[in-house]
């Protein structure tokens, strides 16, 4: 009986060890595929509708098909969404930046207001992806959405941040496992936190029908 646990667990952990490494060699491929600049964006969005899947406990998920056909479909809409966010992010740092050039009242109220913009980048850029891949919107819609369920839901912005961090650490410490997992070990966390939120906020909104049912 141990020895067939054991012999379990071993096969069950050689899966997601070939699961992880698949998924980041494709990430690899395909962003290599676009030129880096136009491969990373739909890529990284193929990753995450992957881990999507996993977060929604779906099993025997076809990586490489799945993939390959959110890639493909979200070429050009990805790179719409990336060129977008890095408009925003630029805009904000040389803003940033002007304002602290200079002295006096309404400056140094600028630049705290530009830092505050900055935080709700940050919330921005936490869930942008998550809420991508498993809504249908418009590209100000994904902005909005991203941005109100970040600020609805403080507590699962910590998490992922403590996520982010512990896995940044965990690269820092062991390097050699970057080659195997590289982003994915990220990804996962980052949609399974999000995917959580998701669930959360669509039961608020079916115990509200409900109340006023």
């Amino acid at each position: 009986m141990q020895v067939g646990r054991l012999l379990n667990s071993v096969l069950v952990f050689c899966r997601w060890v070939t699961y992880f490494a698949l998924l980041n060699l494709l990430w690899l491929g395909c962003t290599l595929l676009g030129g880096i600049i136009l491969g990373l964006a739909p890529s990284t969005v193929g990753m995450y509708a992957v881990a999507r899947k996993t977060a929604m406990g779906e099993e025997d998920i076809a990586v490489v098909k799945t993939f390959w056909s959110v890639y493909r479909r979200e070429f050009l809409r990805s790179n719409g969404l990336a060129l977008t966010l890095t408009v925003i992010g630029l805009v904000w740092y040389f803003d940033l930046n002007f304002f602290r050039q200079f002295e006096g009242t309404f400056f140094t109220v600028m630049n705290y207001f530009m830092m505050m913009v900055g935080l709700a980048f940050i919330i921005l850029l936490s869930y942008i992806l998550p809420v991508y891949v498993h809504y249908d919107m418009k590209l100000l819609h994904y902005l909005k959405q991203s941005l109100l369920i970040g600020f609805l839901q403080p507590g699962n912005l910590i998490l992922m941040l403590i996520g982010t961090l512990s896995t940044y650490y965990f690269f820092i410490y062991f390097p050699g496992f970057i080659p195997i997992f590289g982003l994915t070990i990220f990804v996962h966390l980052n949609m399974w936190f999000a995917f959580k939120c998701f669930d959360s906020i669509e039961d608020i909104k079916v115990r509200r029908h409900f109340a006023k049912a």
